[in-house]
């Protein structure tokens, strides 16, 4: 039976809206019986270019059914609702709320040529059929999410929160245009007009420190082999076996010199190809030959095959330091996100980077203010004078003594952002908007003018800046830092050597307050300024 039938209205006209909360986005959700009446001339809208004020607050606030039983063309209020229904010729319109688990997921349309063929009556007779739609919507709306999810999986891999709705809507698009154009392609994402923020928690001379561990590793190695050779020259004192010590010789000076690139690999190759198959032949010439291999194969990784000891100290003593740092970063987010949603990412190397995006185009249903911003890069401050307390509180756990530098690149003027499809990932967009990348890579090797000292030092905080207002506004924020006792009382105004490509870069660098009583992110200001906020 139809709902013309058990209305006894037979030229009744049905549809149904799809709403989507996260998004404030109502849709059609098909053709034909499943279509809108008042989204009829496009597929998504939000709630106020559909429905005046009186119908959204009965529908969406109230959830109770919006009746108009009487249409008069004459006297329409000027709504796009009324205009819509005056376009339809309807005479009289009712939209009714469905609720799944008592949350309104969608609008059942019906809508008549004649006046007060709807009307307050109406969805009583319907009460007993609205569960059996409701159902039925809730399931399209299941299947429809499925086909979105799996074009987001393929195009662009895991989203951010923030911007999840915008790759929704390129996906919407997408499956639309599919149904006409079998070669249809989704749509570029770009994000205009926000505000970056960059920082840089960085292991001190990370490289140095690997290849120092390598070399004292490659160095014990070759000893321990050159002691297996010492005993069988004693033993059997043939030439071979000088000649053998003779190279290891060789490769041990030149290791105590420098690690070279490719050192590694010679002195493992030579080991592998020219000292193991001798000891292999030695295991069988004498038992203290054959004890005192067992104890150098002992001294090696199983899984490697090579000594592991002071390399594996300092890649858990990374590792340590990273994984506190992207932890900490991840449990403030969840803080800072409330504040305001923004787009973030980090990636760790030897030490942890991130990026923050933040502006009107990233969020649809939030208005931006420059408010955000600013505090955005306060957080941003509090929280990494947080994790220096917390990687300073970490250090005696380390067994490779480890040291971090942090850096923030401050950048005031908007720039876009694109999401690449290939690369899966955010970039900034537009020839301008690459100094900006070209400086977030070059700035951790940048040198203060008229001196050979490093930009970030242990211990210290330093804040990349080009233009004075912004070293203006973040003297505020350090004046701040130093009333908690986060932050020494020295501010340094320094002046950088240029880089390649970049010129004209500033910097203040502050000194880290180490806090004894900081326990971590349940004491965190950076939090407890956000929970204030909200």
């Amino acid at each position: 039976m139809s709902l013309g039938s058990l209305l006894n209205i037979p030229h009744l006209k049905t549809g149904f809206i799809s709403w989507y909360k996260e998004r404030n986005a109502l849709q059609s959700p098909g053709y034909g019986f499943w279509n809108s009446i008042v989204l009829s001339d496009k597929k998504t809208k939000k709630i106020e270019d559909v429905f005046c004020h009186e119908s959204e607050q009965c529908l969406f606030n109230k959830k109770s059914p919006f009746i108009l039983p009487e249409i008069n063309e004459e006297v329409i209020d000027n709504t796009v609702l009324s205009a819509k229904l005056v376009k339809h010729k309807l005479k009289s319109y009712i939209a009714l709320p469905l609720l799944y688990n008592d949350e309104l997921i969608g609008v059942l349309e019906l809508g008549s040529e004649n006046a007060n063929e709807l009307n307050a009556i109406t969805p009583h007779k319907l009460a007993e059929v609205v569960p059996l739609f409701t159902t039925a919507l809730k399931r399209s709306q299941e299947e429809f999410e499925n086909q979105l999810e799996t074009i987001i999986r393929q195009k662009c891999t895991a989203i951010h929160p923030t911007v999840a709705w915008r790759f929704t809507e390129a996906a919407e698009k997408l499956l639309y245009n599919l149904r006409f154009f079998a070669d249809a392609a989704m749509e570029d994402i770009v994000f205009n007009d926000v505000y970056p923020l960059y920082g840089q928690i960085d292991i001190q001379g990370s490289s140095t420190r690997r290849n120092q561990s390598i070399q004292t590793d490659l160095i014990e190695q070759l000893k321990l082999a050159k002691s297996i050779l010492d005993t069988a020259v004693n033993k059997f004192s043939l030439p071979i076996y000088r000649e053998l010590r003779f190279r290891i010789d060789h490769y041990i000076e030149k290791l105590e010199e420098a690690l070279a690139a490719g050192d590694e690999n010679q002195v493992l190759e030579f080991l592998k190809a020219e000292i193991y198959p001798v000891f292999n032949h030695l295991h069988t010439m004498s038992p203290d030959l054959h004890e005192a291999l067992l104890a150098y194969e002992k001294q090696l990784d199983p899984a490697l095959g090579m000594i592991y000891k002071q390399r594996k100290d300092y890649e858990q003593s990374v590792k340590l330091i990273n994984d506190k740092l992207s932890d900490y970063l991840d449990k403030t987010q969840q803080a800072a996100q409330n504040m305001f949603p923004h787009y973030f990412e980090k990636y760790k190397t030897d030490g942890v980077e991130h990026n923050i995006y933040i502006g009107q185009s990233l969020v649809n249903n939030k208005t931006f203010h420059p408010l955000y911003l600013q505090n955005l890069r306060l957080w941003q401050l509090l929280v990494i004078c947080e994790t220096e307390n917390a990687i300073q509180r970490l250090k005696p756990n380390l067994k490779t003594s480890l040291d971090i530098c942090s850096l923030i690149l401050v950048h005031s003027n908007p720039l876009a952002i694109r999401f690449r499809m290939e690369e899966k990932k955010f970039d900034v967009d537009g020839a301008y908007n690459i100094r900006y990348e070209i400086m977030k890579k070059r700035i951790d090797k940048a040198l203060v003018k008229e001196t050979n000292e490093r930009l970030t030092l242990p211990g210290k905080i330093a804040i990349v800046y080009s233009q004075d207002k912004e070293a203006k506004e973040y003297l505020n924020y350090l004046r701040y830092l130093q009333s908690i006792g986060y932050i020494g009382p020295h501010v340094e105004w320094l002046t950088l050597k240029d880089l390649q490509g970049i010129t004209g870069l500033k910097a203040l660098r502050v000194e880290v307050v180490y806090q004894k009583s900081f326990g971590g992110i349940q004491e965190s200001k950076a939090v407890e300024l956000l929970e204030r906020v909200n």
